[in-house]
């Protein structure tokens, strides 16, 4: 497959003018499951639980650690504030055994977050563990919303172990902490695997995020039509120009951003005829839709690309085409993210390429963090129309 000419790609696009100035990005990397750390088990449920009044849809009931006298803890939490992505942030519950505290110690947060800049429940984990960790351990993200990180500290003589699992129920999200000596990690970990794994919600809720979700087309140049949805607030940027093949594209802004941080573009390349799909130059693909998109939002800034990694995603047929570029781009004033990923898929090429915020401080990471979760719902929506197509 030839890479078509880029001044053919740009007049094809029909994107003009200046749109919201972005600050830069790194996009979540390639999930690597730790299985050890992070292993779920099925264990007996405890009698009774851990009310949690003010926060009713996280009302829970789970196989806590036999040991633990658990404590009413209510504690307003402020170490993430600069995020801008919880509205309320409370410890409620802690759990230990006073005779020996360090061995294990369990404590139960509920958060509430705003709607519009909602995150992927293993960022989320991300987020707390620079201020609980730092190190990262082992990382499952696998889920929409449920995430976990396995941190800790190895510099301060004093060694532990801290495992942070995040559940999201529409707004709201429940929080385990449980931090453990090193040395006494081995012989805790089956118990945090079965209080994990074991975690069962006590009545459905709707979640109005999802469901407030906006339905959006894109007919690709072979004529087929990908469904995604996009959240309100994100808004189209090229909307009522010209489509014309052999590239369809739809950009899309954050605009409940004021800074105007995060953008994404949804794209459809045209396969040559006779073109081989395993000989399709994704990696060209998707840095010159990169390009698309900062000529188009960014007209005139220079930048270097610098690749960062590149990998295979879960959940779609083996012999699929289909790969996520993850790289930075370096300005004359700070550094951002792009993100891309593209598969074959009949005669066409689809994907996304997006960009956001770099995680230079909590506030950026957080505008990265609802960039991801845009990501994964237009990834989601690959997987499930033409990922799992033979090719």
């Amino acid at each position: 497959m030839e890479m078509m000419d880029r001044r053919r790609m740009l007049g094809a696009l029909g994107l003009a003018g200046a749109a919201a100035m972005m600050n830069g990005r790194m996009t979540m990397a390639q999930e690597t499951n730790s299985v050890e750390p992070l292993a779920r088990s099925k264990g007996r449920l405890s009698e009774g639980g851990l009310e949690l009044p003010d926060f009713p849809g996280l009302q829970f009931r789970t196989a806590l650690p036999e040991g633990l006298e658990w404590f009413d803890s209510a504690e307003t939490i402020g170490d993430f504030d600069a995020s801008g992505m919880f509205t309320e942030f409370r410890r409620l519950w802690l759990g230990y055994a006073p005779e020996d505290r360090d061995r294990l110690q369990v404590s139960v947060h509920a958060a509430r977050i705003p709607a519009e800049r909602v995150a992927l429940a293993s960022d989320y984990a991300r987020l707390l563990a620079r201020v609980w960790g730092p190190k990262n351990y082992g990382i499952y993200g696998d889920e929409r919303d449920f995430g976990e990180v396995m941190t800790g500290e190895d510099e301060s003589g004093f060694d532990r172990r801290t495992r942070i699992s995040v559940w999201r129920r529409g707004t709201d999200l429940l929080i385990l902490r449980a931090d453990t000596t090193l040395e006494d990690f081995e012989t805790q970990a089956s118990a945090l695997a079965a209080m994990v794994g074991s975690l069962e919600f006590r009545e459905g809720i709707a979640d109005p995020i999802i469901d407030g979700l906006v339905a959006h087309q894109i007919r690709l140049p072979s004529g087929a039509v990908l469904d995604y949805p996009l959240p309100p607030h994100w808004q189209a940027f090229d909307q009522g120009k010209a489509q014309a093949a052999p590239i369809s594209a739809a950009v899309w802004l954050d605009r409940a951003d004021e800074g105007g941080n995060s953008a994404i573009g949804i794209f459809g390349v045209a396969v040559p005829a006779g073109a081989r799909a395993a000989d399709a130059p994704l990696d060209q693909i998707a840095a010159t839709m990169s390009d698309l998109m900062m000529e188009n939002l960014l007209p005139g800034t220079e930048f270097k690309r610098q690749p960062v990694t590149n990998y295979r995603m879960k959940g779609f047929r083996p012999d699929t085409v289909q790969a996520m570029f993850l790289d930075r781009l370096e300005l004359a004033d700070r550094k951002m993210g792009a993100s891309g990923f593209f598969l074959v898929a009949g005669d066409d090429v689809a994907g996304f390429s997006s960009l956001t915020a770099y995680p230079v401080d909590a506030e950026a990471m957080g505008i990265m963090m609802h960039a991801n979760f845009i990501d994964r719902l237009v990834l989601d929506a690959l997987r499930e129309q033409v990922g799992q197509s033979a090719n």
